[in-house]
């Protein structure tokens, strides 16, 4: 639908009705006790566009602008003075295709409020990748306490390593100075963190190390199997068909998959690891399949809980 939008002329009300609405309803807000619209800020004339309420709490508040209006600094600012006057933390400008996410209670001027930015006129790995941030702020995460927790550290973790001048690019650059009595350039630094940072690294959650001898005879020797995804152990005690069908919901979307030779095949493609597919559906964001899969509903992570202890003492399934 937002693609099928984006090349039209929407007015302001048009964008609401036809594309920040159906957004909110796959968030959840459907009820009357779930959205409230057309708020009146107290002691003015103004009003803000939705404030989103979970558990009988307002937690965000929605401003929206016409499909083709470029959000500004100025509409996030008036959003966050919003916020404030209501008590309400988090704030979601938007006009239909790009999503722009403040933090009311956060210290500092608005740049340093401003948590993320996403859109969902985008392909498909980065609409994806934007839906998981969005869903961040669904009635039902918003009634969790905290909720958006992992986002916040992600927009602070981004920030410092990117900048040569902040407390932990010279924490690491203390450390390197006291391990090896090495004084590095901050930029040494920025450069190893962007190296590690790559997408060649080992997937999130494999157990994996290498040795200083492994290292330096790796050259001279053939490249080590991939670890096992655990899928076959599964297989192997008779937990898991070894064509098996599996299944998950990600916002609000129901994937299907299936079991190939100790892998996973998704939309065309074999995915090494549960986590590797659902990470594939999340837009890159690192994720624990083993708790997103389910075999005949039940989750991958249970199926490996019945694994008999003296196979898991033999060769732990790995993480991924």
């Amino acid at each position: 639908m937002v693609r099928d939008s984006a090349s039209m002329r929407l007015s302001e009300a048009d964008t609401r009705v036809h594309l920040v609405d159906p957004v909110l309803a796959i968030l959840g807000y459907r009820a009357v006790d779930d959205m409230r619209r057309e708020v009146t800020i107290p002691a003015t004339r103004e009003f803000v566009d939705y404030e989103l309420r979970a558990g009988g709490q307002p937690h965000a508040l929605v401003e929206a602008k016409a499909l083709k209006h470029p959000i500004t600094d100025q509409h996030a600012a008036q959003c966050v003075q919003y916020a404030s006057v209501l008590g309400v933390r988090w704030c979601l400008i938007t006009n239909g295709v790009s999503w722009t996410i403040y933090d009311a209670h956060a210290k500092g001027p608005l740049a340093g409020k401003h948590v993320a930015h996403v859109r969902l006129d985008s392909d498909a790995q980065a609409a994806a990748k934007a839906w998981s941030v969005l869903s961040l702020f669904s009635r039902e995460s918003l009634a969790q306490s905290p909720p958006l927790t992992t986002l916040l550290v992600e927009r602070v973790v981004s920030d410092e390593l990117q900048r040569t001048d902040s407390s932990a690019i010279t924490a690491l650059r203390r450390a390197v100075k006291g391990r090896f009595g090495e004084n590095v350039s901050s930029q040494a630094i920025l450069d190893a963190v962007r190296s590690i940072m790559t997408p060649s690294s080992l997937e999130v959650g494999q157990e994996e190390s290498t040795t200083s001898a492994e290292v330096t005879g790796a050259k001279a020797r053939r490249p080590r199997k991939a670890p096992r995804s655990g899928l076959v152990e599964l297989m192997e005690a008779g937990l898991l068909p070894s064509d098996a069908a599996l299944e998950c919901t990600l916002y609000g979307a129901t994937h299907a998959a299936r079991v190939r030779d100790g892998a996973i095949e998704l939309e065309g493609k074999t995915y090494a690891t549960p986590s590797a597919a659902a990470s594939a559906l999340r837009g890159g964001k690192a994720s624990n399949g083993w708790v997103i899969w389910k075999f005949k509903g039940e989750l991958l992570a249970d199926l490996r809980a019945k694994l008999a202890p003296k196979s898991q003492e033999q060769g732990a399934p790995n993480a991924g």
